[in-house]
């Protein structure tokens, strides 16, 4: 008998263990599947953005870490415009806002070098068109000149002119001619001169034409075409900076 009931005991404690053993398997599988139920509520939550928590929170931390970025909320505008921001802080966006004003100021440098080359190309013209309109007043002054002279009232007879022109060698009437015509516009040159130094203030004029010491001809030719009123104050600027230089000029333009 007490064996029997030894072995009985046996039994009973046996299915005890068995009994223990698998209420801890079922408490464990139970434990995973609460975790997996919240997770998957927390992946929800994330996906969802519920509170802005999946794109404040987790988006910046994980937005780059393979599969977990797969449940995280899509990025919004301002997330995107700041991933396509190409500076890393703001010291570099200053740097390349002084790079731009750079390449802008040399930009308008070239802007203003051209619009300065353009005026001195402009005058350049305007000042080959006064030589033209004069050559084109010469020519017509010549014309009228031969038609006064030659074919006027007061002409004398045609044969005189006849013989002359027969009698002339060729070569020293065209030099004769190439002689006056280049007088002529000798002559217009300076009288354009001088109607630019006139319009100069005194001083201006003054210092220019004394910085021209080694061409007297020409500084004498400018006054010579002046109003003697503008050659006056001119002279008076110029003994203020040399009285001695001022006697040698107006010696030359003495008759």
């Amino acid at each position: 008998m007490p064996r029997r009931n030894k072995r009985n005991n046996n039994t009973t404690d046996d299915v005890g263990v068995e009994e223990k053993k698998g209420n801890k398997l079922v408490s464990i599988l139970i434990g995973i599947l609460i975790i997996l139920v919240w997770l998957v509520i927390f992946a929800a939550l994330i996906k969802f953005d519920v509170g802005g928590f999946g794109s404040s929170v987790m988006r910046p931390i994980f937005k780059d870490v393979p599969i977990i970025n797969k449940i995280l909320p899509d990025a919004n505008d301002t997330e995107v415009s700041t991933d396509e921001y190409p500076y890393k802080n703001l010291a570099e966006a200053i740097d390349y806002i002084k790079d731009l004003e750079k390449q802008i100021d040399k930009y308008k440098k070239a802007g203003d070098d051209s619009a300065t080359q353009i005026a001195d190309l402009q005058a350049e013209v305007d000042r080959l068109k006064t030589f033209e309109d004069n050559q084109a007043a010469f020519e017509q002054e010549k014309q009228q000149y031969y038609n006064e002279v030659v074919f006027g009232a007061s002409a004398i007879d045609y044969e005189n002119y006849k013989r002359y022109y027969e009698e002339i060698e060729p070569d020293y009437a065209a030099e004769l001619y190439k002689q006056v015509a280049q007088q002529y516009l000798y002559d217009e040159q300076y009288k354009d001169l001088a109607e630019a130094y006139t319009n100069m203030k005194p001083a201006k004029a003054a210092a220019a034409l004394y910085e021209m010491t080694g061409n007297m001809d020409i500084i004498v030719g400018i006054l010579k075409n002046m109003e003697a009123d503008s050659r006056a104050k001119i002279l008076n600027a110029l003994s203020d900076l040399d009285a001695v230089y001022c006697a040698k000029i107006t010696a030359l333009l003495a008759p």
